[in-house]
C-alpha cells in the first residue's frame, strides 16, 4: 500500500515536472520568435532610414551643385565682361569646368576625393 502511494506520488510529480518543462519550452520558443520578428522590423527600419538619408544627401549635393553652377556662371560673366568684352555672351559653362569645380583636388583611383582633403560639399 505504501509503495503504491509513493509510486503514484512520483508519477504525479514527474507529470507536473514534464508539464512545467514543456510550458517553459513553449515560452522560450515564443520569446525567440518575438525577438526574431523585432530584429526583422529593426532591420527594415534601418534600411528605410539609410535610404532616406541617402536621398537627403543626394538632394543636398544637387542643390549645392546648382548654386555652384550659378555662382561660376556669374563669376565668368562678370570677369569675362571686364577682361575680354564678351559681356553676357558666355552662356553656359563647358562640362569640364564644372567638373573641375566639383572636385578641385581631383579624384583618385577609387573615384572618391582624398580622405585628408576637406569635404567639398559642406
Amino acid at each position: 500500500m505504501w509503495t503504491r502511494r509513493e509510486f503514484e506520488k512520483q508519477l504525479r510529480l514527474q507529470g507536473e515536472f514534464d508539464e512545467e518543462r514543456q510550458r517553459r519550452m513553449r515560452m522560450e520558443e515564443r520569446r525567440e520568435e518575438e525577438e526574431l520578428e523585432w530584429r526583422e522590423r529593426m532591420i527594415g527600419l534601418q534600411i528605410q532610414h539609410e535610404k532616406q538619408m541617402m536621398q537627403m544627401h543626394a538632394e543636398a549635393c544637387q542643390n549645392q551643385m546648382q548654386i555652384l553652377g550659378v555662382m561660376a556662371r556669374f563669376v565668368c560673366q562678370f570677369f569675362g565682361s571686364m577682361t575680354d568684352g564678351l559681356g553676357g555672351g558666355l552662356g553656359t559653362l563647358p562640362p569640364q569646368i564644372l567638373q573641375n569645380l566639383q572636385h578641385p583636388g581631383g579624384l583618385g583611383d577609387s573615384g572618391k576625393p582624398d580622405s585628408n582633403s576637406p569635404s567639398e560639399f559642406l
